[in-house]
């Protein structure tokens, strides 16, 4: 059986409306810290399924003895949980490895198979003196030590990095053009586990450079050698088939997909590192004679490229070699996954080490990584591999994840992306890893919308915890608490307002699948200035400068791949990607491009009324062929293409006034706002969310006499919308629909309110906290005694109201979610603003209950130093009560 893929669903949008599948309902990573019993994991996967959660993956954590992954036990309870999610419709991504980086299975992969260990390059380089030079690599370290001990113990067998099977691959002696390949004249002297030292004796002049590569295999490393297939496919014998051999008959139905995270070896440095390759380089024996035959005589000048040099020609080979690795690294690793996926009817997603995560630039994450050893920054290739594209995203600003992984998707012919989203907001005093307990439903919300609308299906969450740790341990990953928290089903409001969260978003996600989004900027990704000037180029922040400035004015815009730039057709007026043209081509921070193919291109399109716009650095050298970059840029700028300084300089990309798509409808929104435009056929479709702090005016510009629909995000119904003008408060979300018709609603007259006190002001009970306390409704519970409480607290106060009407409750500041009830009867449930609440009520006193449902922040960081002072928690503000009564007088 092959598992059925997103958008195989052929139901009417209302009927997905009503009832989204699983793919775009929210997912979770399901953190095991220890072997569930049987009674845990049924109610857990029971407590997934009740608060809208459809597709879970397990993975069992650093807390998790590392020796019982995959073992017997492991499986069998693993087949519980499967056995589970087929009994209640669920879904199940299997998740391929321990804790989060894939490669190893636990250390399974490489147990009697030493030789599969990871193996990495290193070089070092001196100047020889009477025909001579010593030289040393040592003092290696490893980029788990940034973990702590825990993290050294999960990768290494003892917790200690240790080197053997040293062996030399290049020693050159010279620079540039003049270098020459001396290996034959180099030697190795000593192998420590730590190190090795090398001597070079060669007939030359004093002070001749020398720079020698050599190479080594972690003996104690658990990850397996990504640029061997063996050690790949050992690493699926080992990791995979495990799965197969236990849950086989779920592949293809209840279990969908394979989920990689972030394959790659650890990242060295060593005393005697220098150069523009910023840590060591995964390698295997048989490089040296491919290099060889790949440059044939030049191989000298195309690794001291790596090293040094920013001439054309330095720059160039440069690039060539990153191409070169980058494709051995993908074709073997990640081809060898995607072929036991397809030969076993089960779909591959995941995603690799993202430098973007957390931000719109390029690099703003894992700095201190040189991501171009690690599948060579080639996102598009990469995602050849998959049948999912997956992304991951950190923390709760803007960013572009979503937006990369849908544009990767779109490149290989799928659309959407599933985004991993995980915390590690920094605090003063804590590390990454003590995450972000603070969490409310709001910000969830939030994100999670601006993730649909930039190009995600499913949010997948990290993660739902199987325990919320152990108080008075504040080590990282040892006490699962501080692994990447939150676990979202600890937090408070969880239980009760999840599920309010999971299906609006999933109804969102519905309503953007199949429809051909906005298509304006084609921004190039500028994969080959990422090679020849280092990931912290200057495109990095090109790129992030223009993908949030066209987000925020409202453009659709992809990334795309220089390849499929070079040969996509002109149509209509416009550069043609597939199904989606575009009128403008933005080249961020490109230094160098593949070949004067792409200039070509961009002359074609000029003539074809393309708007071409570089910002930033402008292509100075291609990585084949004749360096003529400088000479074609000039020409294309005489013809016409527009050339900034920078894209990061406020309004000036506002100021090109680049042109949009002709559509039968647009958007116009006065105040910020984010929008997204599509088209189904010959309906429009228009999303726009507001996670501002006031209100937006929205204007839709659609054909005279069109119909207007709005989706009802709390039914999934598409209601008649009268005008082509609404106002969004804040958090408001709007779905509409231009062409069809939705189901009229009367209008609600409003009368005239009176204002309503509370008699005796407000009282607070919290659980586990004797009987009720007064409490000030204007400041949290945090500041009035209780700092260290998460949990529910229950305001409540007397009402004394005049006459029968409607009872209106607006919470201005809250701190948590909320349920109101009213003589115990609820009104409703509310997980991000407007805090509104209304009812009918009699004249007479009414008791009022607002229970707020805090985040677990101050519970769980109390004590730990993770924080300066507490959170704020429940009301910060006095509610306002308004009634309106039923003769529409005061």
């Amino acid at each position: 059986m092959t598992a059925t893929r997103p958008g195989d669903d052929a139901r009417s949008l209302e009927e997905r409306l009503r009832d989204p599948d699983a793919w775009h309902r929210p997912a979770a990573y399901w953190f095991w810290h220890h072997l569930p019993e049987p009674e845990q994991i049924r109610r857990q996967v029971g407590e997934l399924a009740n608060a809208g959660i459809r597709t879970f993956q397990i993975q069992a954590r650093l807390a998790y003895p590392i020796e019982g992954y995959l073992d017997e036990d492991y499986l069998a309870a693993c087949r519980i949980a499967v056995e589970e999610a087929a009994r209640l419709g669920l879904m199940v991504g299997v998740y391929d490895d321990y804790n989060w980086q894939t490669g190893h299975a636990a250390g399974r992969a490489v147990e009697g198979h030493d030789e599969l260990r990871e193996r990495q390059l290193f070089w070092t380089s001196g100047t020889l003196v009477g025909g001579r030079v010593q030289l040393a690599v040592d003092d290696i370290h490893s980029s788990s030590e940034n973990l702590g001990p825990a993290g050294m113990s999960w990768h290494y067998e003892g917790g200690v990095s240790q080197w053997g099977d040293w062996e030399l691959a290049f020693a050159f002696a010279g620079r540039g053009a003049d270098a020459i390949d001396v290996t034959n004249a180099a030697r190795l002297t000593e192998y420590r586990t730590d190190g090795c030292r090398i001597e070079l004796a060669l007939e030359a002049p004093d002070g001749t450079p020398v720079t020698v590569f050599v190479a080594a295999r972690n003996t104690t490393s658990r990850l397996v050698n990504f640029l061997d297939r063996r050690a790949a496919e050992r690493f699926v014998e080992a990791g995979y088939e495990p799965f197969h051999d236990a849950l086989g008959e779920f592949f293809g139905s209840t279990i969908t997909y394979f989920f990689f995270d972030q394959p790659h070896a650890n990242f060295y440095t060593w005393a005697q590192h220098h150069g523009d390759l910023g840590t060591a380089m995964p390698y295997r024996s048989e490089l040296p004679r491919l290099i060889r035959e790949r440059w044939r005589g030049r191989h000298a000048q195309v690794m001291l490229a790596l090293l040094e040099g920013d001439d054309a020609e330095s720059r160039a080979l440069r690039a060539q070699f990153y191409e070169f690795f980058s494709r051995e690294a993908i074709d073997v690793f990640l081809g060898t996954l995607h072929e036991w996926a397809s030969r076993r009817g089960v779909l591959l997603s995941g995603h690799e080490v993202l430098g973007h995560v957390g931000s719109w630039n390029l690099d703003d994450a894992f700095g201190d990584w040189d991501l171009r050893v690690n599948f060579g920054l080639d996102y598009f290739r990469v995602d050849s591999y998959r049948d999912l594209t997956g992304v991951d995203a950190q923390d709760t600003s803007p960013q572009l994840s979503a937006k990369l992984g849908d544009s990767v998707a779109r490149a290989n012919g799928r659309s959407g992306a599933i985004v991993e989203q995980y915390f590690a907001q920094a605090h003063a005093g804590s590390g990454s890893y003590a995450g972000h307990w603070g969490l409310t439903l709001e910000e969830l919300r939030a994100q999670a919308i601006r993730h649909h609308l930039l190009g995600m299906r499913q949010l997948l969450f990290h993660g739902f915890y199987q325990t919320d740790g152990f108080d008075d341990d504040p080590r990282m990953f040892v006490n699962p608490r501080f692994d990447f928290p939150p676990g979202e089903n600890f937090e408070p409001w969880f239980a009760e307002h999840h599920a309010d969260f999971a299906i609006e978003t999933a109804r969102l996600s519905e309503f953007l699948e199949g429809a051909e989004p906005a298509c304006d900027v084609a921004l190039l990704y500028p994969l080959r200035a990422a090679w020849t000037d280092g990931q912290h180029g200057r495109h990095a922040r090109e790129v992030g400068a223009w993908a949030e400035a066209l987000a925020t004015l409202g453009y659709g815009y992809h990334l795309v791949d220089e390849e499929a730039l070079v040969a996509a057709p002109l149509r209509d007026g416009r550069v043609w990607f597939g199904e989606r043209g575009y009128a403008s081509v933005v080249l961020p921070g490109a230094t160098t491009l593949r070949s004067s193919a792409t200039t070509d291109a961009l002359r074609r399109f000029l003539e074809a009324g393309i708007v071409v716009v570089a910002s930033g650095a402008t292509p100075r050298g291609y990585q084949e062929g004749e360096q003529t970059a400088e000479v074609d840029v000039r020409e294309l700028v005489a013809a016409g293409a527009r050339r900034i300084p920078s894209a990061a300089e406020a309004g000036v990309i506002e100021s090109l006034a680049l042109p949009r798509t002709p559509d039968a409808a647009r958007v116009a929104v006065r105040g910020a706002a984010w929008r997204w435009v599509g088209r189904v056929g010959d309906e429009v479709r228009i999303a726009v969310f507001n996670d501002g702090d006031e209100s937006v005016e929205v204007g839709i510009a659609a054909s005279p006499g069109a119909p207007l629909a709005r989706v009802d995000a709390a039914s999934g119904a598409l209601v008649a919308l009268e005008a082509n003008r609404l106002e969004l408060e804040p958090m408001g979300l709007a779905m509409i629909v231009v062409g069809r018709s939705g189901t009229p609603h009367g209008p609600q007259p409003r009368a005239a309110r009176r204002e309503v006190h509370s008699s005796g002001g407000w009282s607070l009970e919290l659980d586990g906290h004797e009987g009720a306390v007064p409490i000030d409704p204007s400041r949290g519970w945090e500041l009035q005694g209780f700092p260290a409480y998460s949990g529910i607290g229950r305001y409540r106060a007397t009402l004394e109201l005049e006459a029968d009407g409607e009872l209106e409750i607006e919470l201005p500041a809250v701190a948590g979610s909320v349920v109101a009830r009213l003589d115990g009867v609820e009104l409703g449930r509310r997980g991000w603003r407007p805090y509104v609440f209304r009812t009918r009520a009699s004249s007479g006193p009414h008791e009022l209950e607002l229970a707020v449902a805090s985040s677990a922040a101050n519970r769980y960081y109390a004590g730990t130093g993770f924080r300066d002072a507490p959170e704020p928690a429940g009301l910060l503000a006095e509610p306002r009560l308004h009634t309106t009564h039923d003769d529409g007088e005061d």
